[in-house]
């Protein structure tokens, strides 16, 4: 029985998993990948054996002896998993969670679980952090993630929309630019989805902007993720460089939601997220 996430960005061949699974007789295979440590208090972690079994689960650990992240990805035969389940449903109190009950409980057991190394591209974007660097790292030629590969396609819902046009007054560098778009301004490091404006004289630099979405003669969206059909009116600024923070610790990616307007001259701090419109500067 294989069980996946949904809140995860990789490509994997599930059957060489598999194959890994019925070579060590497991009862759980769980896929493994090495994260970097400032980020592994995020994740479940394993400490693994010599022969991959695991000896010890830590779930998001403020202090990690390891880096070895659970991909969320499992691989269970079905009988074992089946009994687990059932005793799972009828502990009071269970938060009904593999993470936090099921694989916990199979390991206190002593059942047979191992985990299988995989050394491809992963990204959890279960953070807007995770959920930005994800995106832009299609821009990244040093990232294994194409989505040109024609060996291993990865499909997706396509609007019906005319070809993207750019201006002979734009400048568009290191984007990804999809149809339906009328870019006339600057577009540095971003990817822009289906139906995007981007008028003479704005920005839009490291960012991430939702199909519809409407940026304004003059306006800068900068490190930011911009939700589906805002608008950001004339003037206005959407996020920040951390290079301009005095304390980098104030940081973060700017979030303008679903339909938001920034009025014109308004300014959306970095870290911040906007779910109602933000009238125009005095």
């Amino acid at each position: 029985m294989l069980i996946l996430s949904g809140d995860h960005i990789y490509k994997m061949d599930y059957s060489k998993m598999l194959d890994y699974h019925k070579e060590k007789n497991a009862d759980c295979t769980i896929a493994m990948l090495e994260v970097p440590w400032e980020e592994a208090s995020r994740f479940g972690l394993m400490l693994v054996n010599d022969d991959g079994s695991i000896s010890e689960f830590e779930e998001k650990p403020k202090n990690p002896r390891s880096n070895k992240a659970s991909m969320g990805v499992y691989i269970f035969t079905w009988e074992k998993l089946r009994a687990y389940l059932i005793a799972d449903e009828a502990k009071e109190g269970s938060s009904n969670d593999f993470g936090h009950d099921v694989i916990p409980a199979m390991h206190e057991a002593g059942e047979r679980m191992f985990a299988y190394q995989f050394d491809g591209y992963w990204k959890d974007v279960g953070t807007i952090n995770s959920l930005w660097d994800a995106n832009l790292d299609l821009l990244n030629p040093k990232v294994d993630l194409d989505l040109n590969d024609d060996s291993w396609r990865i499909y997706s819902k396509s609007p019906t929309a005319p070809p993207h046009y750019i201006g002979s007054a734009a400048k568009v560098e290191n984007s990804m630019i999809t149809e339906g778009c009328e870019i006339e301004g600057t577009i540095d490091f971003s990817v822009l989805f289906a139906n995007v404006t981007v008028e003479e004289g704005a920005e839009v630099r490291y960012s991430i902007v939702m199909p519809g979405t409407v940026i304004k003669k003059g306006a800068v969206v900068q490190y930011a993720i911009v939700a589906e059909n805002a608008v950001i009116e004339p003037g206005a600024v959407v996020g920040e460089s951390p290079e301009n923070m005095a304390d980098i610790n104030d940081w973060g990616v700017a979030v303008v939601g679903n339909g938001v307007t920034i009025g014109k001259g308004a300014k959306v701090a970095p870290k911040a997220m906007v779910d109602t419109d933000i009238g125009g500067a005095e």
